[in-house]
């Protein structure tokens, strides 16, 4: 069978773009990036004119861009979920890639890309561990060792052009990402002695934006993949899947909306002003409902996400911690919250898509900390008690820890070394004395949870309960 090529595509039907200027520098390959920016970028050609195509950078030399190559760039994304209340599965063939280029082999090649005048946006996914500061990285490094240092040098080969500078547009998850971009690169022009001017230029001529990305791309389909080469006639190895919801979060104004027309292709990209209240409203909403639901839905006999929305009980504990304990809390307007967390609730029913429990339940102790607790002190300013679903999430957190088996057979628990010495250490404890324990880690938590009023009398009643009673019958009852 023949590879995906436009020649293989034959008498295809759908948008195809063949020939455009190159407008967009892309470190970074994998599912995540194909699987949203270029999707994004490639309705954009199609719906609002954007007319640009996309060179991809691998952050490293491993074959990636020949793969791409042999492609022609091309390669076809499956959308599949439940959105808007209707199940979705759409196939698209993505065209906006004209070419990858080896970090290594294409050095030179991609130095002279970064001259183009039509090059104005550059996106990066080089993981968390790739917007770092390296010291060690050198101006004449073929390449430099970090993404923050060979930026830096393909701007300095910019600059030397006389072009003008780039919108950076980073979706790495860390905290600030465009600012932090921004800081690494001002360092490396600096440790390299490039000069005032143009340092001033890269403060004053280029736009790094600080960005919040929210889609799961589920990657190559490795059960069906063959089942769709045969249908399609043709073999693609850069298949991807993602469910349908999108979110991109970029902090840019009605300037940069124009030149990168996402609203106008109907793309759900929102430019603001300050993209935290979009990221705690992520974290709060979708990843603080995961950490809350996790622990009691597992030990209610649930294995993946998707049966719990099926169960009514697990469902309204959701629902409730979302929608009277949580969202009241935010900084968004509600309605807008309201609508994240009904997407949240569908992307929860994914039919296409089995998230373990036992997955999402790793480092528990730490997201906890991170997505839950939050809400549970915003609601005690607001209220002054204690928000009974999250409360309840603390105490089925503990019983998770210490239970260790489910229906008479054990469970995994993964987390850091600690965490799991003091479950070791304190699981024979009585309820009540387990819970104002494990609330006294303040290396845990960051402060002591046993000065939250009602907290740990309420979560430790309901860690009893769950002992006595077992947690599917508890969660029918939790208000």
């Amino acid at each position: 069978m023949e590879q995906l090529t436009y020649t293989t595509l034959g008498e295809w039907k759908g948008y195809l773009l063949r020939q455009a200027p190159e407008r967009v520098l892309q470190f970074g390959e994998g599912n995540f990036l194909r699987g949203f920016a270029d999707h994004f970028i490639d309705v954009m050609n199609e719906r609002a004119g954007f007319n640009g195509k996309v060179v991809v950078v691998p952050p490293a030399s491993t074959g990636k861009a020949a793969r791409i190559n042999a492609q022609e760039g091309l390669y076809q994304l499956c959308l599949r979920g439940k959105y808007d209340g209707a199940v979705v599965n759409d196939r698209r063939v993505i065209s906006c890639i004209s070419r990858g280029l080896d970090v290594f082999t294409d050095w030179e090649e991609l130095l002279r890309t970064a001259r183009s005048p039509a090059l104005r946006f550059v996106i990066s996914n080089t993981t968390e561990a790739g917007i770092v500061y390296d010291g060690s990285c050198r101006f004449d490094d073929r390449p430099p060792a970090s993404f923050p240092a060979k930026l830096t040098r393909l701007l300095w080969e910019r600059w030397q052009a006389g072009e003008r500078g780039w919108v950076l547009l980073p979706c790495e998850l860390i905290a600030d990402n465009g600012s932090v971009l921004r800081e690494y690169v001002l360092r490396h022009a600096e440790d390299w002695g490039l000069g005032e001017a143009f340092r001033r230029w890269l403060r004053e001529e280029n736009r790094f934006c600080s960005t919040l990305v929210d889609r799961i791309v589920t990657g190559y389909p490795k059960d069906w993949a063959e089942e769709l080469h045969a249908s399609n006639g043709y073999r693609d190895a850069l298949l991807d899947t993602a469910e349908p919801f999108g979110l991109w979060v970029i902090e840019g104004d009605e300037s940069l909306a124009e030149e990168f027309p996402a609203p106008q292709a109907g793309l759900p990209v929102k430019f603001v002003a300050d993209h935290h209240p979009y990221k705690e409203q992520k974290v709060r909403i979708l990843n603080g409902g995961h950490t809350a639901m996790v622990p009691a839905a597992f030990l209610a006999g649930h294995d993946i996400v998707r049966t719990c929305m099926e169960d009514p009980a697990v469902r309204a504990f959701l629902e409730g911690a979302l929608f009277e304990e949580i969202i009241p809390t935010l900084s968004l307007p509600r309605t807008d919250c309201e609508a994240f967390a009904r997407a949240v609730e569908e992307r929860f029913s994914n039919p296409y898509i089995d998230h373990r429990l036992l997955d999402i339940a790793l480092n528990s102790v730490s997201k906890w900390r991170a997505r839950v607790l939050p809400s549970v002190n915003a609601f005690l300013a607001q209220n002054g008690r204690a928000p009974g679903r999250l409360t309840f999430s603390f105490a089925a957190l503990a019983a998770f820890y210490t239970q260790a088996e489910r229906c008479g057979h054990a469970y995994p628990v993964r987390d850091e070394p600690a965490v799991l010495d003091f479950f070791a250490q304190n699981s024979g404890l009585a309820p009540e004395a387990l819970i104002a324990a494990l609330a006294a880690r303040t290396d845990f938590w960051g402060e002591d949870l046993r000065t939250l009023p009602g907290f740990v009398p309420a979560a430790g009643q309901v860690l009893a309960r769950i002992r006595a009673d077992g947690m599917a019958a508890v969660l029918a009852d939790c208000r």
